[in-house]
C-alpha cells in the first residue's frame, strides 16, 4: 500500500506575485503547521525564451533570483530544525532553447536540489509559443482552430511534454514532471472532453520514459481549487496508473500563497491507498 510522505514538493514564493503582502516565512510556519516534515522552495526559473506574455502573467525575472536565493538561504536556517527545506526552480521547457536551460541550471547547479521539469507554452495557431494557463479567453483567441478538435489541442501538449522528458538537463538532481495535464485548467469553460484512446496511449508513453529516466510525477492540486477545472494533475486514474508502474509520485500544493500550503495533502494520500 502506496502513501505520499509528509513532503510539499511545489511551493513557490511571495516574489512571484508583486502584490503579496505574505512572507515566506508564512509558508513555511503552515506546513510546520501541518505537520510537512520536507518543503521544497521551487519557485520559476527564468524564462529563456522571448515570450510575448499576456498583462499580469505572473512570471520571474533574472533580477529575482539573488533574492530569492538569500530569502531561502534565511528560512533554511531558521526553520532547518523544525522542517527540511529544498531548493529548486520550476523550470519551463522550450523544445528551441534546451542550451539555454542548461547552461541555467549549469550556473546554478550548486544551488539546486531539485527539479520541477513544466510545460506552460506550446504552439498557438500562429505557430507562436505561447501560455495555456492564462486565460480561458485567451485560449479561445490564440487557440481557436485546435480548440475545434480539442485531441489536436491535447496532442500539441503532450508532444511537448514528451519531449521535455527526452531533454538532456545536464544536471544530476532528482527531476520531476510538474502539473502533467495543465492543458485541461479550462476544461469547464472550454467544454474540453476527456482525453481519447490515442491521447491515453501518449500519456502512458511519456509514464515509461519517465519510468526510465528516474523522473518522479508530481501529483499536483492546484487543479482542485481552480473553479475552470477541478482536477488534480494529473488525474487520479493516471497517477494510479504511475503507482503501478513503480514511480516516484511527489506532493505538490503550487501553493502561491500561505494558505495554500499542504491543501488537499490528505485526500490524495487516500487515493494512494487505493
Amino acid at each position: 500500500m502506496m502513501e505520499l510522505s509528509k513532503k510539499d514538493g511545489h511551493t513557490h514564493t511571495p516574489f512571484l506575485n508583486k502584490k503579496s503582502n505574505e512572507t515566506i516565512d508564512m509558508y513555511i510556519e503552515k506546513a510546520i503547521d501541518l505537520g510537512i516534515q520536507e518543503y521544497t522552495i521551487a519557485e520559476h526559473a527564468p524564462l529563456v525564451a522571448n515570450i510575448n506574455l499576456p498583462p499580469h502573467y505572473h512570471f520571474i525575472d533574472t533580477s529575482d533570483i539573488t533574492a530569492i536565493k538569500e530569502e531561502t538561504r534565511r528560512v533554511m536556517a531558521k526553520y532547518g530544525n523544525k522542517i527540511k527545506i529544498r531548493r529548486g526552480f520550476e523550470v519551463d521547457y522550450f523544445s528551441a532553447h534546451e542550451t539555454d536551460t542548461r547552461q541555467f541550471l549549469k550556473a546554478n547547479k550548486d544551488w539546486i536540489d531539485e527539479i520541477i521539469l513544466a510545460v506552460h507554452f506550446i504552439k498557438s495557431d500562429s505557430g507562436e509559443i505561447l501560455p495555456i494557463d492564462y486565460s480561458a479567453e485567451y485560449l479561445k483567441k490564440h487557440f481557436e482552430n485546435m480548440l475545434s478538435d480539442p485531441q489536436l489541442f491535447y496532442k500539441n501538449y503532450f508532444d511537448t511534454v514528451a519531449q521535455s522528458v527526452e531533454a538532456i538537463l545536464g544536471i544530476d538532481v532528482p527531476i520531476r514532471i510538474g502539473h502533467l495535464g495543465l492543458v485541461r485548467k479550462f476544461q469547464k469553460p472550454l467544454k474540453l472532453p476527456d482525453y481519447s484512446d490515442d491521447i491515453y496511449k501518449s500519456i502512458g508513453d511519456i509514464l515509461q520514459m519517465m519510468q526510465t529516466r528516474g523522473y518522479q510525477l508530481e501529483f499536483n492540486t492546484s487543479g482542485l481549487r481552480d473553479v475552470t477545472n477541478g482536477e488534480t494533475y494529473p488525474q487520479f486514474d493516471i497517477v494510479l496508473a504511475a503507482k503501478d508502474m513503480g514511480l516516484d509520485i511527489v506532493y505538490g500544493s503550487d501553493a502561491k500563497s500561505s494558505d495554500e500550503v499542504g491543501m488537499n495533502f490528505f485526500d490524495l494520500d487516500n487515493v494512494l491507498r487505493q
